[in-house]
């Protein structure tokens, strides 16, 4: 008997062995039905037995096999899209969703290899498109639940930025008020300074994760271009730092024509960004070396700083936010979120102005050198040209 015969046979306790094992993966706190625990389980074995009949060449066959009919049985993607849909609001994790579709293909394959006894050539065959149909559903479910989490956290994270502004304000103001006030000795008016340096380094958090948000939804970052000089924005990003750390030591140099057409903000907290990073991580007693230089088609940035060199499999993900290598507490530098969405946020604004950014670590020190080209290209082209493989694609706003 064929694989897609013995599932319309033994549709029922197969199904029934589904639950059984879901209600082994239940959330302690939840309690389903049968019928919601058995969820998809009838439809995708039906969409999967109907899949099996169909003729298959052997080109197909192999281009199946290699992963390179990503539309092959949109049933079945559909099926296993609306399970993981279903598994996510109900609460079950990611390893439970996974574990589902394991045991659900070792139900199948005992029940059917018990059966048939010895298996011939054409069995065989079918039982590997079987495996594959299987792979296609898991693969389906894994990158939705996958989607879902990333959605839920960013939202989150978007929540939790949006609600911080208005207390962190009032920190911020007050800390303002009071260093203006005549009445504090000089240790509170230490106290109140570090309240207020502190405060800065919050905002510029906050900043950071409601910018993160807004590009992990899709939606590229804002830039409104204008004429400025970067040595300018340069200069006064770097006494602005400066004023943030009294005790480190920031060299500024420029050199040649630093005019173009750039958001002078976006631009002003990337350079925050970078310079703040290599003071934080930069050795003590060492400056930090910041040099602005153009040529004829853009203008270029490097910040330097001396100091333990980054790891090459740190300067992987070094872009990509909350991949960072854990850190405890004790060992994050101060100012440092642990997050990553600084050196993130860096990175989309120099592709919003169509420029790039790059990280040389040797033993000496570390260098970002971000390029922007003098006038940003359309936004569709600098988003197109700076695509990098594996990221979703960014969606329109509506």
């Amino acid at each position: 008997m064929n694989i897609s015969d013995f599932i319309d046979q033994h549709l029922d306790p197969i199904v029934e062995e589904w639950v059984a094992f879901a209600r082994t993966r239940l959330p302690p706190t939840h309690d389903f039905t049968r019928e919601e625990l058995a969820d998809h389980a009838r439809v995708l074995l039906e969409a999967i037995a109907r899949d099996l009949r169909d003729t298959q060449g052997a080109r197909a066959r192999h281009e199946k096999s290699q992963g390179n009919q990503p539309d092959n049985a949109p049933e079945i993607t559909r099926i296993a899209r609306e399970h993981a849909a279903q598994r996510f609001d109900q609460g079950f994790s990611f390893d439970h969703l996974v574990s589902e579709f394991r045991a659900l293909r070792a139900s199948v394959i005992r029940r059917w290899t018990r059966q048939v006894g010895q298996i011939r050539a054409a069995e065989l065959e079918e039982l590997t498109r079987f495996g594959e149909a299987m792979d296609q559903a898991l693969a389906e479910s894994a990158s939705l639940y996958s989607q879902k989490v990333d959605d839920s956290r960013n939202l989150l994270l978007g929540v939790l930025g949006h609600d911080l502004r208005t207390p962190l304000g009032v920190v911020h103001m007050s800390a303002q008020y009071l260093l203006r006030a005549d009445t504090l000795t000089g240790s509170q008016t230490k106290a109140v300074a570090r309240i207020l340096t502190s405060s800065e380094r919050m905002r510029g958090m906050v900043k950071d994760i409601l910018d993160f948000t807004q590009t992990a939804f899709g939606v590229a970052l804002p830039i409104n271009p204008a004429p400025a000089d970067l040595g300018t924005i340069t200069a006064s990003i770097v006494g602005e730092v400066a004023t943030l750390h009294p005790d480190s030591k920031i060299e500024l140099t420029c050199e040649g024509a630093l005019t173009g057409r750039w958001d002078a903000a976006r631009v002003g907290q990337m350079l925050a960004n970078l310079i703040a990073n290599a003071v934080q991580h930069g050795a003590a007693g060492q400056p930090v070396e910041v040099k602005a230089s153009g040529d004829d088609d853009a203008v270029t940035v490097q910040v330097y700083n001396h100091g333990t060199p980054i790891p090459p499999e740190v300067q992987q993900n070094l872009f990509s936010p909350l991949r960072q290598a854990p850190t405890t507490e004790a060992g994050r530098r101060a100012g440092s979120s642990g997050l990553g969405l600084g050196l993130y946020i860096t990175k989309e604004i120099a592709v919003a102005h169509g420029g790039s950014v790059e990280v040389h670590s040797e033993e000496e020190g570390t260098a970002f050198v971000v390029r922007l080209p003098r006038t940003p290209p359309l936004a569709a082209d600098r988003r197109a040209r700076n695509v990098i493989p594996g990221d979703r694609a960014p969606t329109t706003a509506t």
